[in-house]
């Protein structure tokens, strides 16, 4: 399985959409990646900045606008995004004959599908990703999701947290993305580098052939609009006191 669409909302992803149509006309398409990251800093960048920046934010342009996510954001991730918004600015100003190529519209799309993922580890750094006890929304909102933005994603924080959790979410997710496999590799892997014990992996590997046996019942999304019924079917659960910026985030991307 792969990534095929990035995390951003509903209307930046019908431009991501237009952009990646290879029968338009390039400055077409350079045009539509540029319009694309202009939602995608209005609808999400705009809920992670500061208060100050978010004062100024009508003030700012494109640019300024996606720079702000250096505030929480690698800037090399960053950089991928104005690189791919120079491609935009050069389809809407100079059409077919400036200086870009189809290359340059599909790394821009790249850039944007990695930035969208991004978010969301950056969050996790930043605020944690919750654990056994805490009664944290965040995973469980997080796991509405199609399992395989979640293995790209906890792969990458799973560098920076191997907590026996994030292992646990991992692996299972692994499993909903039909990588069984993969996620019992995972976890012998993590035992033999002793971020669990044998207990803990014995648990969590009969928790996979649990988990699987049920797999019919769970109602794993298998796309966004999946993902998007068994979001709204979870949000009246979560209090409003209880929806974070992460909730809206989701809820952005699935709802717009």
């Amino acid at each position: 399985m792969e990534i095929n669409l990035p995390l951003i909302s509903p209307l930046s992803r019908k431009y991501y959409l237009y952009a990646g149509e290879t029968q338009e006309k390039i400055h077409h398409r350079a045009g539509d990646v540029r319009q694309c990251l202009r939602y995608v800093c209005d609808h999400m960048v705009i809920q992670f900045v500061s208060s100050a920046t978010k004062n100024k934010w009508k003030k700012l342009d494109l640019h300024d606008k996606i720079k702000a996510s250096e505030e929480f954001m690698d800037i090399s991730i960053v950089n991928k995004v104005l690189s791919a918004k120079a491609v935009g600015n050069k389809g809407a100003h100079e059409g077919e004959e400036g200086l870009y190529t189809v290359q340059d519209i599909e790394n821009s799309l790249e850039a944007i599908k990695e930035f969208s993922l991004e978010l969301f580890y950056s969050y996790f750094v930043k605020n944690g990703f919750g654990n056994f006890t805490n009664g944290s929304w965040v995973p469980t909102v997080f796991s509405t999701l199609p399992p395989i933005y979640r293995v790209e994603i906890l792969n990458k924080y799973y560098q920076t947290n191997k907590s026996p959790f994030v292992i646990d979410k991992l692996s299972k997710a692994y499993l909903k993305s039909s990588m069984k496999k993969e996620g019992i590799d995972f976890l012998k892997d993590c035992l033999e580098k002793k971020e669990i014990n044998e207990d803990q992996f014995m648990i969590l590997r009969y928790d996979l052939d649990l988990l699987e046996k049920s797999f019919e019942k769970l109602g794993v999304a298998d796309n966004l609009e999946k993902a998007k019924d068994n979001f709204n079917r979870l949000l009246p659960a979560i209090k409003e006191e209880d929806r974070d910026v992460f909730v809206c985030l989701v809820s952005m991307i699935l709802n717009g």
